[in-house]
């Protein structure tokens, strides 16, 4: 089985996806050349190519009087359709179409005998098949020399065994006297097909079938003379579909005229099958932020815009990396289960609490997938999700020595401090600076700058030195504030004095005599003159 590309020009493509898988479920004409081909077959809506094959019959019965000999007896009149899935594990034998062929349930006994809804002188097989897009029912034919050209026959290929639903009979026989094989529309309105007229040089018409009440149409004619023995829907443009033999020729819609012929190397296929459209996969992870404690736990979703065919879908990931800040179930690759649009898988938050050990990333994606892989990349394909550390900072801080004097050398150093170190990218802590005085320098500014790693950060208060007596004390606060990242510590905050030292001059002492006070110049002449009179005075009393 191989996968056909086809361009809008040039050279088709073919890629062997499957080649001679064994039969999980045999079937007992296996290997036998009472088995025909499986030349009609089309694309489920489960992924799985269903194919019809045409097996013989016990009684050796040979189509009408002409191919004999044992080189030819795959040509025997046939009774028995089975129906083959072909998927990922080769190929499942889904038994005998119920309703379709006349057969015999028990080989030997008449009585066990079935009939069916078609003439058992069919020849070896039907041509022509497709899967509706929308009911998933298979439409098939026997668009041939001797065959029904004026019927389309309807199986449900999703029981086990198969059953036969009806017939729609055609208003009119499908142009020409043979046709290869029809694709229906992707709205499933119409089978288009490429019919060839009888004789060797016999031209070919397209055709197309209404399924809603069986109505033919001729479309465009004079095709060429080789018959097309597959045909299959392009499923990245609805009005294409690729018809080939020799070689691929697209047909375009709804006129049914076909292009130039395209190179089709070793093109020798009766039959093919439309691709399903790959379903589209994306990756969403919520919530995006987690925090370094219990219960922080992300979930991450992978989506399919439909669900996922029988056998499910494996879906590639690039998981996160490993780091003990977190742990995942997400690994290379997520499994979609059949018939489901999403699995998931989770990353979490290791517990801890330790401050300052900042932030991580765990990144996930959708690996690109390999160019036969069943889906291809939508929007979004990768989330980040954050892992923040929730052990918060304390910042504290201390100025040593707390007691100044207006004196040369006397100087305080501030430290601020974390428990812990500070994040990658270092942290900003915000102050309350000292305001300006005179009395003292300082380095402390509004904010401190802490770099990673690191754990403190120091700034100076410098007492102004000078002799003036009398001055006094002043004081130089220092507060922490708050902001990202920390919170506040105790002591949040530091008082540094600047106390004066400078004291009033006071002379030396003598001998232990305490000196006489002095008096001022008006004082000394009035004592003076006291003097005199006392003098003058005593003179006269003599």
């Amino acid at each position: 089985m191989e996968l056909a590309t086809v361009p809008a020009t040039g050279t088709v493509a073919r890629t062997t996806i499957w080649n001679a898988a064994t039969a999980p479920t045999p079937s007992q004409w296996d290997g036998s050349p009472m088995a025909g081909a499986t030349v009609a077959a089309g694309m489920g809506k489960d992924g799985y190519i269903y194919a019809m094959r045409a097996v013989g019959t016990q009684e050796t019965w040979t189509y009408p009087g002409t191919w004999a000999g044992t080189d030819q007896t795959w040509r025997t009149h046939t009774r028995y359709y089975e129906m083959l899935r072909y998927g990922r594990s080769g190929v499942d034998n889904l038994g005998i179409v119920s309703g379709l062929g006349t057969y015999r349930t028990i080989a030997n006994d008449a009585s066990s005998q079935v009939n069916g809804a078609v003439d058992l002188r069919l020849g070896p097989n039907f041509n022509a098949a497709d899967i509706h897009p929308i009911t998933g029912v298979m439409y098939l034919a026997s668009f041939q020399t001797g065959g029904a050209l004026n019927r389309l026959y309807l199986i449900d290929v999703t029981q086990t065994p198969p059953q036969y639903l009806s017939t729609l009979n055609l208003d009119a026989n499908i142009p020409g006297a043979q046709s290869g094989d029809f694709a229906i529309d992707a709205a499933g309105e119409y089978a288009y097909g490429v019919a060839k007229a009888a004789g060797l040089l016999g031209n070919s018409t397209s055709y197309r079938i209404r399924l809603s009440d069986g109505h033919v149409e001729n479309l465009a004619s004079g095709l060429g003379i080789f018959p097309f023995g597959a045909a299959a829907r392009l499923p990245n443009d609805p009005a294409k579909m690729a018809f080939y033999g020799q070689g691929t020729r697209i047909m375009s819609l709804p006129g049914g005229t076909l292009g130039a012929t395209q190179t089709t190397q070793s093109s020798d296929s009766a039959d093919a099958a439309s691709c399903l459209p790959k379903l589209k996969a994306t990756l969403q992870c919520t919530p995006l932020t987690l925090v370094d404690a219990d219960a922080n736990v992300s979930t991450c979703t992978v989506t399919l815009d439909q669900p996922a065919p029988v056998g499910g879908i494996d879906v590639t990931l690039t998981p996160p990396p490993g780091n003990p800040r977190y742990s995942t179930t997400c690994g290379t690759s997520i499994s979609v289960p059949a018939g489901q649009a999403t699995a998931q898988c989770t990353i979490t938050a290791t517990p801890n609490t330790v401050p300052g050990d900042g932030d991580v990333t765990a990144d996930i994606a959708l690996a690109t997938p390999a160019s036969t892989a069943d889906y291809e990349l939508g929007t979004p394909t990768s989330a980040n999700v954050l892992i923040q550390n929730d052990d918060a900072l304390l910042a504290t801080v201390i100025c040593t020595p707390a007691d100044l004097v207006d004196a040369a050398g006397n100087a305080s150093t501030c430290t601020i401090s974390l428990n812990g170190p500070a994040p990658v990218g270092g942290i900003t802590l915000n102050l309350s600076p000292p305001g300006m005085n005179p009395r003292y320098t300082t380095d402390c500014g509004s904010t401190a700058q802490i770099a990673a790693g690191a754990s403190q950060a120091q700034c100076t208060i410098t007492a102004t030195p000078n002799t003036t007596p009398g001055d006094g004390d002043v004081q130089a606060p220092l507060t922490l504030l708050a902001g990202n990242g920390y919170a506040l510590g105790s002591p949040s905050a530091a008082l540094v004095n600047v106390r004066n030292d400078d004291q009033p001059v006071v002379p030396p002492s003598s001998g232990g005599i305490e000196p006489v006070p002095t008096l001022g110049e008006w004082a000394l002449f009035v004592l003076s003159l006291g003097i005199v009179g006392l003098a003058g005075r005593r003179r006269f009393l003599r």
